[in-house]
């Protein structure tokens, strides 16, 4: 989405209530406009403006981000091997992602690890519980899904790697006893998420654990109360795309987002379904399939 569409359907949201925004990707910071697109967000009338990100470029952003107006982060990182690093990620940046966490730890209240734990890292999960403990940033542990560009060309890739919910939670027991943690005062926006606190010697230490997969992708019901929009536009208050944003006016952005909030409020009183299914719409949604969106116009950032 462009710029001033972005801005606008913010604007949208901000004059029906919503005052927290947090951008994921693909990844957010290589947009050339990112910068000017947090300060315009914060200058609606947006309070919470939080990224998920994976550090390259995110590291030399940081401090222009958070003068701009970015309340938070969310580093996404699965080894702390340079060999590793750079199978999974084709490059040689681990470096650069380790000081964009330490950036983000100087510049942000709210910062977070996001490991995805796989075959080929789950021997790591240990180092990353010490890496929280020495520095003070919470590590969720999410469970890897077969969704994504990457994994419709490379469907092994998941059979080969996928790590369920049931051997993470045991490597983590294995490491410190766990009792559940309330995520009211951790984290109120992801609905999936799961938060324990670490026994032992971690002084009350908080993990999170994020697994869709294994629990089945359950409805999470009126703890899910996002509007989520994806890069071509593509809107909805699930994960699967319903509407599109691109082209319309302001006043039409706002009557879109306000029929998804009624929508919202009537599962609320009719009830949510048991799950959904992310199999079809899942990397529309995230990603934006190149063959579902050649006739939408789309201008690059």
């Amino acid at each position: 989405m462009p710029t001033h569409e972005v801005l606008e359907t913010v604007q949208a949201a901000v004059e029906l209530g919503i005052d927290t925004v947090h951008l994921i990707g693909g990844e957010p910071s290589k947009r050339k406009d990112i910068v000017e697109l947090v300060a315009g967000m914060k200058k609606v009338g947006i309070q919470t403006i939080e990224m998920t990100t994976n550090g390259v470029p995110f590291y030399r952003l940081a401090e222009p981000l958070a003068k701009a107006g970015l309340t938070g982060v969310n580093v996404s990182l699965d080894t702390f091997d340079p060999e590793k690093f750079k199978e999974l990620t084709g490059r040689r940046a681990l470096p650069l992602t380790l000081e964009a966490i330490r950036k983000a730890k100087e510049l942000f209240k709210k910062v977070a690890i996001n490991m995805v734990v796989m075959r080929r890292n789950f021997d790591e999960i240990r180092d990353f519980v010490e890496f929280s403990r020495t520095t003070g940033i919470m590590v969720r542990f999410c469970e890897l899904t077969p969704h994504g560009p990457f994994m419709e060309t490379n469907p092994e890739f998941f059979d080969d790697n996928h790590v369920p919910k049931e051997e993470i939670m045991e490597a983590l027991k294995a490491i410190a006893p766990l009792e559940n943690a309330s995520k009211q005062d951790i984290d109120t926006q992801n609905a999936h998420s799961e938060y324990y606190t670490l026994g032992g010697g971690f002084n009350g230490m908080k993990m999170g654990v994020i697994t869709q997969y294994s629990n089945g992708w359950p409805c999470p019901g009126p703890e899910c109360t996002r509007l989520r929009i994806g890069p071509t536009s593509a809107n909805s208050c699930v994960v699967f795309p319903d509407h599109n944003l691109m082209g319309l006016s302001l006043a039409e952005k706002r009557a879109v987002l306000q029929e998804l909030i009624e929508e919202r409020r009537g599962q609320m009183k009719e009830g949510f379904p048991k799950q959904h299914d992310p199999t079809d719409s899942y990397p529309l949604y995230r990603f934006g399939l190149r063959k579902s969106v050649d006739n939408i116009p789309v201008t690059p950032a």
